[in-house]
């Protein structure tokens, strides 16, 4: 009793099987139909060939763009190269005769020297210095005081005679220049002529100190 039903039931389940497959693609078909499947991926399609031809257009547009611009740069350069080649003709060439008329003028034209003013030849000090020196030093004295405001030196004349206009030679350890004598004074008068044993103020330009030595050197 069994066997006989499961040979029964076995063709009924063939024949639903069947039937499912063969109704699979109806039923997608009726579901595309539904949602509208496949007009929208004509769509994407449309669109994705719509950018390409605008991406290509665009590239297009720029080539032609960058192609104008170097063709007005090539222009300037052209003008520019004609201006110059038509200045130069406008210009008047020299001839070897005027390059030569030119230089012959150049040299003949004498240098111009600016005038010198004459200037006095200044007497060297060393020289000053030996024609002092020619003379044969007198020992006078030496110096007892130093007035630095005023700029005078006392000396104690011990031997020889001083006078105005004389030129005396002072001398010590850090001390060694000449001063004509222009005024001197005895007891805050002055005097023309001192002798020994006095002491007198003489006007100095440098400093002096104690214990230099004074010589006369000329009158």
């Amino acid at each position: 009793m069994t066997a006989r039903k499961t040979s029964r039931r076995k063709p009924a389940r063939k024949k639903a099987k069947a039937a499912g497959k063969t109704a699979g693609p109806a039923k997608k078909t009726a579901r595309r139909k539904a949602t509208g499947k496949k007009p929208t991926r004509k769509k994407a399609a449309g669109r994705k060939k719509a950018a390409r031809k605008q991406a290509t257009r665009k590239k297009a547009t720029g080539k032609k763009a960058t192609r104008k611009k170097a063709a007005g740069k090539k222009a300037a350069r052209k003008k520019s190269a004609a201006k110059k080649t038509a200045r130069k003709k406008a210009a008047p060439k020299k001839t070897a005769s005027a390059r030569k008329a030119t230089r012959k003028k150049a040299a003949r034209k004498p240098a111009t020297r600016s005038p010198k003013a004459a200037t006095p030849e200044a007497r060297p000090v060393e020289a000053v210095r030996t024609s002092v020196t020619a003379a044969v030093p007198v020992e006078v004295g030496r110096v007892t005081h130093h007035f630095g405001q005023l700029g005078v030196g006392v000396i104690a004349v011990e031997r020889a005679e001083i006078s105005l206009g004389d030129t005396l030679h002072f001398r010590g350890h850090t001390t060694d220049f000449f001063q004509r004598v222009e005024r001197m004074e005895l007891d805050h008068q002055p005097v023309e002529h001192v002798g020994g044993d006095h002491q007198v103020a003489i006007q100095v330009s440098q400093r002096v100190r104690e214990g230099d030595r004074v010589y006369r050197v000329s009158r």
